[in-house]
């Protein structure tokens, strides 16, 4: 957090002072009036287009790509060459050579297909005359690639190579096309397989928009609504598929991710008025301009300089700018939240017989952070005082650009800080982080708000878990579900990979419950894999062990595949396989077991490898 000069006394008081308000609105005002006039945002990274720095991003592209000297040398490249393409300014020749330069990376990693669209990109940005035979013989031999038995689209690409020629022989006369292009068409490889995992949901569910007809939704007298199974369900059958209402990626991943639904790209488009992110397609970036970026992209170089900032910050300023442009202003939005605040029933709202999670209603009737005591929710205000001063230097939000001492009693100031500071509360308490344990890393890559999660059950013990799925978000029954059986998801990890001690620490992050997780495994106080007991430890059937262990020795075989070999079409028969497997392992063992555990980790490792293993380059 940037703010500078801050006095420790007033820190104090402000602490002091805010916990002794009880609303969102007085908490934040009292935090706003004492801490605003030390934010300090002149510290931004480079939020302008430069020529400058898209030259020296193609140039560090340049060098990875021609010297190769570790194994990532093609994906190094590629995120240089991206960064180069963000920096340029639209119109300019740096666009285009950004553009062509990374088609030729793209060419030599055999992703085809997206080299084709670099080089039409490179063409449309003004590609130099002189340069353009080069960059359509490229174009010919992708096209041989992708389609071996048709002559008419490379025959195209070489009457337009050949149109050029003469430019390019004015500053290289010795080039001899005659003999280069049979040259390239002999070193011409295979494109690179690319096969995509896209479940779908069988039935559609006639009331939940995304989810199947396995599910319905229950509601007690008390207005506890939830899910449960309307029929048995096998593992790895979804349940649910939609679009999340948003996505954010770790601040690492902004050249590598699409910027709207999180999906790695190597050919990302960039937006035409900041160089802070990339987009998987055109489509991306119309929605997220249309949903949210139109403001965002004011404001977005200010909170990207924290180089720490979390997922779920940049999360609650999406959450609030897709809301307010839905909503049409500040004002409309604070009405639309008043209404549903003084609504007694704060479930989700059938509408037309339709559940529809994602709408804006129901959106904000998502849980948030109401104890004044505590200390995330001082921090998070502290973030809100911060944000709403960036959108007050940044934007037009509120109609103009205001002195310090205006804003401080700006009614509309304290409307925004009141609505960010419960936009981040939200965020922390219901966004879903994704760690993608296939890389080997405990790091949140990205997260995700999905408003179903908050009528799952709460488990450490879940029956469900969720993946990404293109831009959509895929929730599969994790292991066999009896009909009747509620739908549950764990919150801050399953029971076998964390302690409950730890599991408790992260529950202090969204509440202040001395027991806020009531599922079975914490009340028995399950132990973690390393302590959990073998099946061969339990009373079996003989029979029934031997089936056990011969099905153990195969897992731990796909379970080495899984990890380090396997392909994406091996994956999806590993995928079919392992969840057989489940299924038999729950109806023999019905309490807390080593092997049963393990699978669930080996299963979570290829859904997410399912997402992420065509998109490795090398």
């Amino acid at each position: 957090m940037y703010f500078n000069g801050l006095p420790r006394d007033t820190m104090i008081i402000a602490k002091r002072k805010f916990s002794q308000k009880t609303t969102l609105k007085d908490q934040f005002e009292v935090v706003w009036e004492l801490t605003a006039p030390y934010v300090d945002i002149n510290r931004d990274k480079i939020n302008n287009k430069t020529v400058g720095q898209s030259m020296i991003w193609r140039e560090i592209g340049n060098k990875e790509y021609t010297t190769a000297q570790n194994k990532d040398y093609l994906r190094k490249s590629i995120e240089a060459y991206t960064k180069s393409i963000a920096f340029a300014p639209v119109g300019s020749s740096e666009l285009s050579l950004a553009y062509a330069n990374r088609s030729a990376v793209l060419f030599r990693a055999r992703l085809y297909e997206d080299c084709l669209l670099d080089i039409e990109r490179a063409l449309k940005a003004g590609y130099p005359d002189k340069l353009k035979t080069k960059l359509f013989l490229r174009q010919s031999l992708c096209f041989k690639a992708l389609k071996p038995s048709s002559d008419i689209e490379p025959g195209m690409s070489m009457a337009s190579a050949m149109q050029w020629l003469p430019d390019l022989k004015k500053y290289n006369p010795t080039y001899d096309i005659n003999k280069e292009y049979p040259k390239m068409i002999k070193e011409l490889k295979e494109p690179r397989e690319i096969v995509r995992y896209s479940p779908e949901i069988k039935n559609d569910n006639a009331i939940i928009v995304g989810g199947s007809d396995a599910i319905e939704l229950k509601q007690t007298e008390e207005n506890d609504q939830h899910i449960v199974a309307t029929r048995d369900i096998k593992s790895g059958e979804f349940i649910y598929i939609s679009e999340p209402f948003a996505v954010t990626i770790n601040s690492n991943m902004l050249f590598t991710n699409c910027w709207h639904c999180a999906r790695q790209t190597w050919a990302g488009i960039p937006c035409d008025n900041c160089p802070n992110i990339v987009y998987c397609s055109d489509l991306c970036k119309k929605k997220a301009w249309n949903s949210y970026h139109n403001i965002e992209c004011l404001i977005l170089g200010s909170l990207l300089k924290c180089d720490d900032i979390e997922t779920e910050t940049l999360m609650a300023v999406k959450m609030i700018l897709k809301t307010l442009n839905s909503a049409g202003d500040l004002k409309k939005l604070k009405k639309i939240i008043d209404n549903i605040d003084s609504d007694k029933n704060k479930e989700f709202v059938i509408t037309k017989c339709i559940l529809d999670l994602n709408s804006i209603d129901n959106i904000n009737r998502l849980g948030y952070l109401l104890k004044p005591s505590n200390d995330c929710s001082f921090q998070l205000t502290l973030h809100a005082v911060w944000i709403v001063y960036v959108f007050s230097q940044k934007t037009n939000i509120f109609g103009q650009k205001m002195t310090m001492k205006n804003l401080i009693k700006n009614k509309k100031t304290l409307i925004l800080g009141e609505l960010i500071s419960r936009y981040l509360m939200m965020a922390y308490r219901n966004g879903q982080l994704f760690v993608d344990i296939s890389l080997g890393s405990d790091l949140a890559a990205s997260s995700v708000m999905m408003p179903i999660c908050k009528i799952f059950k709460k488990s450490c013990d879940s029956n469900i878990d969720w993946i990404y799925l293109g831009s959509n978000i895929g929730f599969y029954a994790s292991k066999p579900i009896k009909q009747g059986e509620p739908i549950s998801m764990s919150t801050f990890g399953q029971y076998h990979s964390v302690s409950k001690a730890k599991r408790y620490m992260a529950f202090e992050s969204s509440t202040d419950d001395p027991v806020p997780c009531k599922c079975i495994a914490c009340i028995e106080n399950w132990p973690t894999l390393d302590y959990l007991p073998s099946y061969e430890s339990m009373v079996l059937p003989a029979s029934i062990k031997k089936e056990l262990i011969s099905m153990t020795r195969k897992a731990g075989g796909l379970r080495d595949r899984i990890y380090y070999h396997a392909d994406t079409r091996e994956l999806l028969t590993m995928k079919d396989t392992l969840n057989s497997m489940n299924d038999k392992y729950h109806q023999y063992i019905t309490v807390p077991c080593q092997e049963v555990s393990i699978l669930n980790i080996v299963m979570k490792t290829l859904y997410c490898r399912l997402h992420t293993v065509y998109d490795i380059v090398q």
